[in-house]
This record gives structure tokens, sequence and C-alpha cells, in this order.
């Protein structure tokens, strides 16, 4: 496909559906080569994590060594009193962190790569992408957390920021709160939806910038595809952990005063229903939804560039 193509709106809410029901069963028959694969490489990126912060903890040992309660209190009215600079710090952890979990996350994509492009994929193939592409994927994850986490993240730390109290959520007010949350979710909405295409594309070949670049051109061009798909994972999200969500908000108004001991025995079904259902939720992703993700968006990308799209079969499940 000439990327240069105008587009038109065509996309209707079946080809979605098809999308998430081709990728869930694709996810289904390899479901224990990505959980091995997820495993394998959690463990390598907490080695090499462990590996880069031993070394900074010794420097820090060093530096503020003896610790003691005075010196613990300054450093931390140090930080109050230079709030850009810690927070900066605290930024630049949390983007390397988050770099550090995209790699994982681009080798998963590798394997769901070769699995829409050749019709099979093993565990080892994730090793092997990450092998071959682990600076570039840690590129990409800090791109990725710098264009779609930092701005939320500035906005509630800012927010939260007091001269006197330092960082604390508390100060922030229910309605400051609210248009936080409401912010929070529409950029990483629109931001997730314009860079959902920068990994297919970085396994696919592209280099960083040219995956951005395409990326954004897609999700302009063929808006109600991307943006689709990406409603129905959110929808996705929403009917597996919205129950807990809605119960934790609901929880303090649950067990106010006067509560009839009564009463709060009625919740117990409820509660328990619920942290059921959380805990099946957590597993389904794990297992299933998060290679059904991966593997639809590079299903997307595939069609949507021209690329090759292997003729698929659901098998049993390999062991590795």
């Amino acid at each position: 496909m000439n990327l240069s193509t105008v587009y038109t709106m065509s996309t209707t809410y079946k080809t979605i559906i098809n999308d998430m029901k081709t990728s869930l069963k694709l996810a289904w028959g390899r479901a224990l080569s990505y959980f091995l694969a997820n495993l394998g490489m959690l463990i390598v990126v907490a080695i090499l994590g462990l590996l880069i912060a031993i070394p900074v903890a010794a420097v820090a040992f060093l530096a503020f060594a003896p610790f003691s309660y005075a010196s613990m209190n300054a450093l931390a009215e140090w930080a109050n009193d230079n709030f850009l600079i810690s927070g900066s710090v605290i930024v630049l952890v949390g983007i390397f962190i988050v770099s550090l979990l995209m790699v994982v996350s681009g080798s998963i994509y590798g394997m769901s790569h070769d699995l829409v492009t050749k019709g099979d994929t093993r565990a080892e193939a994730a090793f092997s992408y990450l092998r071959r592409k682990f600076l570039t994927f840690m590129s990409t994850g800090a791109m990725l957390a710098i264009i779609v986490l930092l701005a939320p993240v500035v906005a509630w730390g800012l927010a939260s920021h007091s001269p006197t109290a330092g960082f604390n959520f508390n100060i922030i007010t229910p309605p400051t709160a609210a248009l936080l949350t409401v912010f929070t979710f529409v950029w990483i909405f629109f931001t997730g939806g314009l860079t959902s295409m920068v990994f297919p594309a970085v396994v696919s070949g592209k280099g960083v910038q040219a995956a951005f670049k395409e990326s954004f051109s897609l999700a302009t061009r063929h808006f109600d595809r991307i943006f689709g798909l990406l409603s129905a994972i959110v929808l996705l999200l929403a009917a597996t952990f919205g129950p807990v969500v809605l119960l934790g908000f609901l929880a303090p108004q649950l067990v106010a005063p006067p509560m009839i001991p009564p009463m709060m025995m009625a919740y117990i079904p409820v509660i328990a229903a619920v942290g059921i259902w959380t805990v099946v939720s957590v597993f389904l992703w794990l297992l299933l939804f998060l290679p059904t993700v991966r593997i639809a968006w590079v299903r997307v990308y595939q069609e949507l560039t021209g690329g090759t799209i292997a003729a698929q079969s659901v098998v049993d499940m390999p062991i590795v």
C-alpha cells in the first residue's frame, strides 16, 4: 500500500471485533510460548536492573553514610527546596525503568511479528529480538515514556507539590484531581494511539525515528481503524478491572458510619466476587490478553502497510 494514499473512513465495529478475535485465537494457540518468553525476559531485565542498581546504591551509601535521621531529614529538606531538580531525577529514573520494561514489550512484539508474518513463533524468538534490538527497544521505550507519560506525571507532580509539605498528593483537591484524571486519560489515549504502530514498525526493521514518523502517519490517516482497536482494548480493560476500581471508589462510602453490621455483612459476597474476578482478570491479561493486544497491533500494521500476513491456523500450544 502506498503511504501517500488518501484513506477514507471505512472501518466498522465488525472489523475491530475480527481483529481482536483473530488475535485472541492466535494468542491462545501460543499461550505457553508467550508465558515462557515473558517470564524469561523479565528475569533477564531484572538481572540487568540489579547490575545497574547495585553500584548506584553503593555510591549513594558512601555519599550519605552514615545514615541517620538527621541526614535523611536534611536530604528531604533539600529535595523539597529544590523540587525541580529532585523531580527531574525521579522522572529520569522513571523513564529508565519504563525503558527496561519496554525492552520486554518490544521482544514480545518481535514474537508477534514472526507469528503474523511467518505463521508460527516460539519463545526463543523473543530472546533473539532482545539480543539484536536491545538498544533500539530501550530508545523506543524512552521516547514512548517521554511522549505518552511525561506530561501527566509532570502535571500531577506540580499539582501535588507544596512549598511546606513537599510532594503530597493529599493536598490535591477533588476538583483538581478530577481535571487531572480526565487530562491523563485523554492524553494517554491519543498519544498512545498515535504511537501504537511504533513497536510493530521497529520489529519490521524501521529505525526509531522512522518508526515514530510512520506511526504518526498511519494513526492520522487510518484514525478509525487504529483508535477503534485502541478503544476495544480500553473497553476490555474496563470490563476486567472496572469492578475493582469502582469498588475502590465506593468502599469509603460503604463502610462510613453509621454503617449497620448486617449491612456490612451483605457487602462481603460482593467484595469476594470482585476480588475473584480481579485475580482471574490478572491471569487472563498475563497469559492471553497482553499477547492478543500485541498480535492485533502487528496484524493491523502489516495490513495497513501492505506487509506480509501468513495464512494462520490455530494449533496446539507448543512447549517452547
